[in-house]
């Protein structure tokens, strides 16, 4: 059993992305109505998605992975920000996704990522949070942002939100940002190493943006049929992100008792990565919505 929580526009403010949910009235109670009906059990053994609503022509919906921005890319950065103690001005962004993606493979996960047909009608972008992702770092810390991002953070992590460890990755990306050319410098051999390491594991997405809502689901264990939820509402889509994925992975990532505050340093780290990749590729028209456990 699940509840929804309509949480409003993702801002009242205009972001950087394109995506636009402006020219479109939703009937959010209608949606929230039948949205479990799109949410599946997540197979172990499937690749990771990401939170892109566009079509994926090769889905299998009893084989759905679960969706986070970028991957292990993602993660990359993530524990970049929130954990590595190595010095921000040194590394590349490739290492640091080798040596995550080496970690997925180490803990039987199975990575994934995707490009697309090149149909940028809409002016859209391959995979944000990778072809992006300097981007993405930039809108972290971009000042008119930053209310923005503190607030979604806080309303995703709700109790575990920790303002020290917000504020120690808001000025890891100032310190990384700095030095953005020649981190982010290799990223066109990103996809190629992750088909070498794990083979089929890059997907290529039809059509164009037409994300009109947010979906961030709690519920462990599962994950959005975006295909099928698109063609049961005449092409509309929806960005979805397994925020539980993340918990997931931080506590594969850093198992011991000793580093917990690290653990939930990279969980703010990433949740905040997903709000910046939705900043983007969004105007900040789209709607919001969570999905909980209904003890929660």
């Amino acid at each position: 059993m699940t509840r929804i929580v309509q949480a409003g526009k993702l801002s009242n403010g205009h972001w950087n992305g394109s995506v636009s949910a402006n020219d479109t009235t939703l009937d959010l109670a209608s949606i929230a109505e039948t949205l479990d009906d799109y949410y599946v059990v997540v197979n172990p053994k499937a690749k990771t998605r990401c939170i892109d609503g566009r079509h994926d022509p090769g889905l299998n919906e009893a084989e759905l992975g679960p969706q986070v921005p970028g991957g292990a890319t993602g993660a990359a950065l993530a524990y970049r920000l929130g954990v590595d103690r190595d010095d921000l001005t040194r590394g590349t962004f490739l290492s640091d996704f080798e040596s995550m993606l080496n970690n997925y493979l180490r803990l039987g996960l199975t990575p994934g990522g995707h490009r697309d047909n090149g149909d940028h009608a809409d002016g859209g972008v391959g995979c944000g949070a990778i072809d992006s992702v300097a981007k993405v770092l930039e809108c972290i810390s971009e000042p008119r942002l930053v209310e923005d991002s503190k607030r979604l953070t806080r309303a995703i992590l709700a109790e575990d939100f920790v303002r020290d460890d917000y504020l120690r990755v808001l000025g890891a990306s100032v310190v990384l940002g700095a030095h953005a050319n020649d981190y982010f410098a290799q990223n066109n051999e990103l996809l190629p190493l992750l088909e070498e390491k794990a083979p089929g594991s890059v997907s290529t997405l039809t059509g164009t943006h037409n994300e009109k809502l947010v979906i961030v689901n709690f519920v462990p264990g599962t994950t959005f049929a975006s295909n099928r939820f698109a063609d049961s509402h005449n092409g509309m889509q929806a960005f979805g992100y397994d925020v539980w994925r993340s918990k997931e992975l931080a506590a594969l990532l850093l198992p011991q008792d000793s580093e917990y505050i690290d653990r939930w340093r990279f969980i703010t780290a990433r949740v905040m990565i997903t709000i910046a990749t939705l900043m983007a590729l969004t105007d900040g028209s789209l709607q919001v919505v969570f999905r909980l456990p209904i003890d929660v």
